[in-house]
């Protein structure tokens, strides 16, 4: 099953290239700010699925090696602000406020439309340092929280609409670490996001799969003007989603079947048990003390066994930042 509503999804994979990863434990000082507006492309035609079909796309295997298929393409472009300012020396409050233009190739089979365009789902967090030398090795260790508000737009029915995001609130902690060094800096970070029951159109409701999110990277200057920073990410999903049984018979409107109705809606159609593995690379130009301008690209791949990409869409990024700190 090859639904639009794969774009649920795909709207979390496709998000703002440079974000607080940049900075990772540290926080802002009192009174400082860091501000960057980035414009992002994100496009994907092809998804990795671990639901087994043969060449009419009759299911085999609900549980099958992962393997790559085409599917609608998808796109999104996004012009997402991104804030942080310094409460305290070890407080920050940081902020991402997209603003979304969507398009799919399938959608207009359902909803008679191109894709919505909007502000998406609102990030609102704050970062706390708490050890500033942990064991003496010369990492700073912090702790983040962060909730994703999606008040901002209308949510479609999700087996015939796009969305400008997923519907539900989302709540993340995370542990972040950094470490300074005479070439540059490195940062880790591991957390876990707890996502809530989607009942907007109650009572066809589904639950997303909490995830466990793992990532790190670093940074190089390369000149006094230039430098480059890596980030390697993964999301897996915890296997806790549900989908309810009114949902389920609704789907057999849209090509749903009974047999496995309620894996491939999981798995397929809304994609709530999401796997990623994803890598960056940005090139930072600063033009002046307090400016910069940042070229990324971000790319979902497949993977070694379970440590990759999973029953969501293959993606890439392109974007270009525009930073001011204060």
């Amino acid at each position: 099953m090859n639904k639009r509503t794969w774009s649920i999804v795909l709207l979390l994979i496709g998000s703002i290239l440079i974000s607080s990863n940049a900075f990772s434990a540290w926080t802002q000082a009192k009174g400082h700010s860091y501000n960057q507006l980035t414009f992002s492309y994100y496009v994907t035609d092809h998804k990795f699925s671990s639901i087994g079909t043969d060449a009419d796309g009759v299911i085999l295997d609900i549980n099958s090696s992962v393997t790559r298929k085409e599917q609608a393409t998808f796109e999104s472009q996004k012009v997402t602000y991104y804030g942080e300012y310094g409460i305290t020396d070890k407080l920050t409050i940081f902020t991402a406020i997209p603003y979304d233009w969507q398009t799919s190739d399938d959608t207009i089979k359902y909803a008679g439309e191109s894709g919505p365009n909007g502000l998406g789902d609102i990030n609102l967090g704050l970062r706390h340092s708490l050890v500033g030398n942990l064991f003496n090795t010369g990492a700073l260790m912090s702790i983040q929280g962060e909730v994703k508000i999606p008040e901002a737009y209308d949510y479609g029915f999700p087996l015939t609409h796009l969305s400008l995001g997923d519907g539900q609130y989302d709540a993340t902690i995370a542990l972040l670490f950094g470490r300074g060094f005479d070439w540059g800096y490195a940062w880790a970070n591991i957390g876990y996001k707890f996502r809530f029951e989607n009942d907007e159109f109650d009572p066809m409701t589904f639950d997303p799969s909490d995830q466990v999110k793992i990532s790190f990277g670093g940074g190089y200057p390369v000149t006094s003007w230039l430098a480059i920073r890596g980030i390697v990410a993964y999301t897996a999903a915890v296997g806790n989603a549900s989908v309810s049984d009114e949902l389920i018979r609704e789907n057999y409107k849209y090509g749903g079947i009974a047999v496995h109705g309620d894996t491939v809606l999981i798995k397929d159609s809304l994609g709530l048990e999401a796997d990623v593995l994803s890598a960056g690379i940005d090139l930072a130009f600063t033009i002046a003390p307090n400016v910069q301008t940042v070229i990324s690209y971000n790319k979902d791949f497949e993977g070694i066994g379970d440590f990759g990409t999973k029953d969501t869409g293959q993606g890439e990024s392109f974007g270009i930042a525009l930073v001011y700190m204060h």
